[in-house]
């Protein structure tokens, strides 16, 4: 990022502290409000009233925000702005619009409430597609770009992505707990408490899979999983599906600082030279020894 040197160094420490177990938010120091996007409310947390802006775009979709407590504590120079994403977590999602747009307005809405000119932008996951997406559409709006364990890319290149995590999830899993997984995966379509229910034993499963050892893992807080939205994730899954690859096209050009974050046993394998080849000027780094930077 800023002092290129020392942010790669600072994006290497954060992808091996993501390892961290999730959990929600905790007041703390932490100031929160909420910010109206068109179509959502929005709950905004920021570490603190000054220094340089860094946006943290949690990964997902359909699950809240963990980044202002397991990243915005080890950078504690930055001004860390996180939110739970439309439709999980504190947010709402009034219009059931779940399309990379909706996503992008959020993000910009976000960041003009908080009177930020530009900003360092971090994406997890999920949340580096959403990363990768933002400053394709509003490169001047990013000082610079760090993505951790990118999700690839939007219409085939997203079927990819799903494809890619599930066979090295069934394969750490085994048998049972790819038995289990679908199990719990089948009542995600119904409504209420079932598919709610659904949701966190899914993303239960799916947190002990990102390890090599999956029954080394601790399990998430149930706050964190309690805020999870099997609707939102659904609807999200199929919007993403069906975008356009032309909104990926122009981060190649980003002149900034960047950064491209994988782990050495990372789920996405073969297909993060997607993302490493989106931004050939970036620095490219791999930790040894990780299976996975969450």
């Amino acid at each position: 990022m800023v002092r290129l040197s020392r942010r790669c160094a600072v994006g290497i420490r954060v992808g091996g502290l993501l390892s961290a177990q999730l959990h929600r938010p905790d007041n703390g120091c932490v100031r929160q409000f909420h910010v109206r996007s068109p179509s959502a409310d929005l709950a905004v947390r920021e570490s603190r009233a000054d220094g340089e802006p860094l946006l943290l775009l949690h990964g997902g979709p359909g699950v809240p925000d963990y980044m202002q407590t397991s990243t915005a504590p080890i950078l504690p120079e930055f001004r860390c702005i996180s939110f739970d994403q439309r439709g999980v977590g504190e947010s709402t999602c009034g219009d059931g619009r779940y399309d990379l747009n909706a996503y992008l307005d959020d993000i910009e809405r976000v960041r003009i409430s908080a009177g930020i000119e530009s900003w360092h932008v971090m994406g997890h996951s999920w949340g580096g597609l959403l990363a990768q997406a933002y400053t394709s559409r509003f490169p001047r709006r990013v000082s610079s770009l760090l993505l951790s364990s990118s999700s690839l890319g939007v219409g085939s290149e997203w079927k990819r992505t799903k494809a890619e995590s599930f066979r090295i999830e069934r394969a750490r899993a085994g048998v049972l707990g790819t038995l289990r997984f679908y199990a719990y995966g089948s009542g995600l379509v119904l409504p209420g408490s079932i598919g709610n229910w659904s949701m966190r034993h899914v993303m239960t499963e799916t947190w002990h899979n990102y390890f090599l050892d999956p029954k080394s893992a601790p399990d998430p807080d149930p706050m964190w999983l309690s805020g999870c939205s099997p609707r939102t994730m659904i609807k999200t899954d199929r919007a993403i599906s069906k975008e356009r690859q032309e909104v990926l096209d122009s981060p190649s050009s980003f002149e900034g600082p960047a950064l491209v974050l994988y782990g050495q046993f990372d789920i996405f394998q073969d297909g993060t030279q997607i993302v490493r080849n989106r931004f050939p000027r970036a620095r490219q780094v791999t930790l040894e020894h990780s299976a996975r930077d969450f």
